[in-house]
């Protein structure tokens, strides 16, 4: 009987023990869950603060490779100008020389026959074959006397076209030893801009790495705030009316159709190969190229060399400018919307402008 009777308070007991720790437990559940979520909270907003923290530090990164690709760009612009001046240069050379040897003979011939009777044919052949001789003024009376004498001309015109090909062979060592040093700056910047190009990418893998899902979320999430702003803009401009703008070019739409066929084309500095590789002003250079419009090639060159139009009175076809200097370039679609080469390690693709930054808008025609 004492046993039943222990046995039952016993068990109540236990059951009135465990019914307690649950409304303990539960009790500490409720008291802890605010302080968990906050905790949760906190760590959300901490990732979220360092995730805007990266892409601010990623553009500014990105901002400094754009204006080494500019200066890379601008130095391959400067060494092909020296190139084709170069090639310039040397087919002048070649001419004078042609002339000069054509001159030499004919001289040579006809003083030679009036002169050989006096035994001169040894020394009139040494200064009719060599050019430094002539310039001495007692040769050149020589042979201005020997020439007028039979009815060959004057030695002057053939002095003229020797010092002509001096001075252009000085220019072409002039034009040489610019093209070296060129190249060598072509080759620094060409460095610089690779070397933080790998930097972009080195921070870019990290990051995605540890924020990969939050990093492209807000990458997207301001992408499409930024085409939405872009959008309202752009609807605000159509209303614009602006006397004395130059007409869009009928060409427009073919440079357009260009450039949006090489969608998906990797960005390489200093590139113009369609189909291969752009930088931002190899594709725009290319599309209008392709429509039968030569511009600059780079990006500082075409806002300096095209017309330039309000911001407001934008239409498609026409090039957006930005950074300052000026280091990028893409081409107006409509709507808010640009086609570009961003920057090493992107492809061409549209985006949305961002008006805040542009710094003019030139008009191809």
């Amino acid at each position: 009987m004492v046993r039943t009777a222990c046995g039952r308070v016993c068990r109540s007991a236990v059951a009135i023990s465990l019914v307690l720790a649950v409304f303990l437990v539960a009790d500490g559940i409720a008291a802890a869950s605010p302080l968990a979520a906050a905790r949760v909270q906190t760590g959300s907003e901490e990732q979220l603060r360092r995730v805007n923290q990266i892409i601010a530090e990623l553009d500014r990164l990105g901002e400094q490779i754009d204006a080494l690709a500019e200066n890379y760009a601008l130095a391959v612009n400067d060494m092909e100008d020296l190139e084709v001046e170069m090639a310039a240069t040397e087919k002048r050379i070649a001419e004078k020389e042609k002339e000069l040897a054509a001159m030499q003979g004919e001289l040579k011939d006809v003083a030679l026959k009036a002169l050989i009777r006096g035994g001169s044919s040894g020394s009139l052949s040494s200064i009719l074959s060599s050019t430094s001789s002539l310039s001495d003024i007692v040769r050149k009376r020589y042979l201005t006397s020997s020439a007028l004498n039979t009815g060959a001309g004057n030695a002057d015109a053939l002095q003229g076209v020797i010092e002509d090909l001096a001075k252009e062979r000085a220019k072409l060592e002039q034009q040489r030893k610019k093209a070296e040093d060129v190249a060598a700056y072509t080759a620094s910047r060409l460095d610089a801009a690779e070397s933080m190009a790998a930097e972009y990418e080195a921070r870019q893998s990290a990051a995605e790495a540890q924020y990969g899902a939050l990093l492209r979320s807000e990458r997207q999430r301001r992408e499409d705030a930024a085409l939405e702003a872009a959008k309202s803009q752009a609807a605000k401009f159509l209303g614009s009316k602006y006397a004395n703008v130059a007409a869009p070019s009928s060409k427009a739409g073919l440079a357009i159709k260009a450039a949006l066929s090489q969608l998906g084309v990797r960005y390489r500095f200093g590139a113009k190969s369609p189909g291969v590789a752009f930088d931002c002003s190899g594709l725009t250079s290319y599309a209008w190229g392709a429509a039968g419009v030569g511009i600059p090639r780079t990006s500082r060159t075409q806002y300096a060399g095209l017309t330039r139009i309000p911001t407001a009175a934008i239409q498609p076809g026409d090039l957006v400018f930005s950074g300052y200097p000026i280091h990028h370039v893409g081409m107006y679609l409509g709507g808010g919307q640009i086609v570009h080469a961003p920057r090493t390690g992107d492809v061409v693709k549209v985006s949305a402008i961002y008006w805040s930054r542009v710094v003019g808008v030139a008009r191809p025609r």
